[in-house]
């Protein structure tokens, strides 16, 4: 499916918004801060919603093929390359601005956020990058994906559409009821958690396969699709001003958030992709499609970018650093977007992406899963009794973020987790558990040594490495001996 480039700026103008409402954009949006304009600038929780429409809507678009496999490790490899590499970045930004109290953070929020799973948890969904709670409910929607996509191709675009409507409506309600009886009580759940958004997602990949079905081969009246979207756009705008400035007891600000709109929404972006006017014409202009192609890394970014930009501009000492900030922020934060997206990110993507295919992502997990486990029961099975654990709580944190950065990282550039590996020898494969297990284990031991004699801890407990080591490794053959023997009894397939 050819892209459609017009849809492409929505992006960046709803990433503007969200910049607006976090404080990025001061100086340049103080001259329309009047009605009814303040309320379209004070819009960035529609914003998102939109965003979550557009995603369904562009997934769908490139992915419904009816009558084709839809390779789903593909896709996930695909959705994960997108995604992780600029979030990483941007949380390792954020780990910097928070640096002088990284040791008093739990390691599960640390873990939450690492694993893009900070969304299903209440208590840490603004935890670090307070945007990227968005980034779970985006993966979210990427895990549940490849199953609507094979339910809907099956529908009929009535049944489809009806469905979709009706998933929308009693999300609606939902929501509507537990923001009226327990928003007080459970504002991060009801606001941020994945389930409440999915009927944006939907709604959009429904208007994207009626689009592939119907639109793209009908012969529509370019009037009527110039009416549909602006009486649309009208639509969104005018709710958006009623309801804040007008009649605040209808829904808005954060309450639309969970794709109160999405319906007009989806009716906005199915009209825009049917337009073949000036407008769009203009929207498919090389500068305005590569700008909003840096939607996602001026997203992503901008937080703890504006921390750490105003906390330089506070330390350096410069006169009026607020006003600077607000001057000066939004040209840098797109600048940045434009250098992320197009020097970094698509470079990352690239090499992950050869990289991933290189690699026994199963085998990957399940090492993690277990050095992550192992690091967090081994002090508490060392040390049983309480007073004598509570002394090592502290290097016990250290030893767990370690154990998770340098085991993993040395397993995967000895190569212990290739494809090829497997194809294999046993001994050729425990060998190298053995030297990569053995080396990622004597990092780790040798950091702790050296904070240890430095003051910081008062003992170092030589068992608990030589117990790590010994779990990693048995653990480790076992899970690739039981997965290589797996693959030799599977049967042949049959040639038809």
């Amino acid at each position: 499916m050819k892209r459609i480039d017009q849809l492409t700026v929505t992006r960046i103008a709803m990433v503007l918004l969200v910049v607006v409402y976090h404080g990025g954009a001061t100086y340049y949006t103080s001259f329309l801060d009047f009605f009814p304009f303040s309320a379209i600038l004070s819009s960035a929780p529609t914003a998102v919603s939109f965003l979550y429409v557009l995603s369904g809507f562009v997934m769908a678009l490139v992915y419904f093929k009816p009558g084709e496999r839809l390779d789903i490790a593909a896709f996930y490899r695909a959705r994960f390359v997108r995604i992780y590499p600029l979030y990483i970045i941007a949380f390792i930004l954020t780990c910097l601005y928070y640096y002088d109290g990284l040791f008093g953070i739990k390691p599960q929020k640390f873990l939450a956020n690492i694993f893009v799973v900070q969304a299903w948890i209440p208590a840490y969904a603004q935890s670090f990058n307070y945007a990227a709670w968005s980034m779970t409910v985006e993966f979210f929607f990427y895990a549940v994906f490849p199953f609507f996509l094979l339910w809907a191709a099956r529908q009929s675009s009535r049944k489809l559409a009806w469905a979709s409507m009706a998933l929308w409506a009693v999300t609606q309600a939902i929501h509507f009821v537990l923001w009226k009886g327990y928003h007080l009580e459970y504002r991060d759940f009801i606001l941020y958690f994945p389930l409440f958004h999915l009927n944006s997602f939907i709604l959009g990949s429904a208007g994207a396969i009626w689009y592939l079905r119907h639109g793209r081969q009908g012969s529509f009246n370019p009037k009527t699709v110039i009416g549909l979207l602006v009486i649309s756009l009208l639509l969104i705008a005018g709710y958006t001003v009623v309801s804040t400035d007008i009649y605040p007891a209808l829904p808005h600000d954060m309450e639309a958030i969970t794709g109160l709109l999405a319906p007009i929404m989806t009716l906005f972006i199915v009209a825009l992709s049917l337009d073949n006017s000036i407008i769009s014409r203009v929207f498919r202009h090389p500068i305005p499609v590569n700008l909003g192609e840096t939607a996602y890394a001026v997203y992503i970014l901008h937080v703890p970018l504006s921390w750490l930009y105003e906390r330089a501009l506070w330390n350096l000492g410069v006169s009026n650093p607020q006003h600077i900030f607000d001057l000066t922020f939004l040209p840098l934060i797109l600048l940045i977007g434009l250098l992320a997206h197009f020097v970094v990110d698509l470079r990352l993507r690239k090499w992950l992406n050869r990289f991933l295919q290189t690699i026994t992502i199963r085998v990957f997990l399940f090492d993690l899963a277990v050095v992550l486990l192992t690091a967090f029961f081994i002090f508490k099975v060392r040390f049983p009794l309480w007073r004598d654990y509570q002394g090592y709580r502290e290097m016990e944190r250290l030893v767990i973020w370690l154990t998770f950065i340098i085991l993993p990282g040395v397993s995967l550039i000895i190569g212990a987790c290739r494809r090829t590996l497997l194809e294999k020898s046993a001994f050729h494969w425990a060998r190298t558990l053995l030297i990569s297990v053995t080396v990622g284990n004597a990092l780790v031991a040798g950091i702790v040594y050296v904070v240890y004699r430095y003051g910081v801890f008062e003992n170092f407990p030589r068992s608990i490495f030589l117990y790590v080591w010994l779990i990693v490794l048995i653990a480790s053959i076992a899970i690739r001996y039981i997965i290589s023997t797996m693959k030799r009894e599977l049967p042949s397939p049959v040639i038809a």
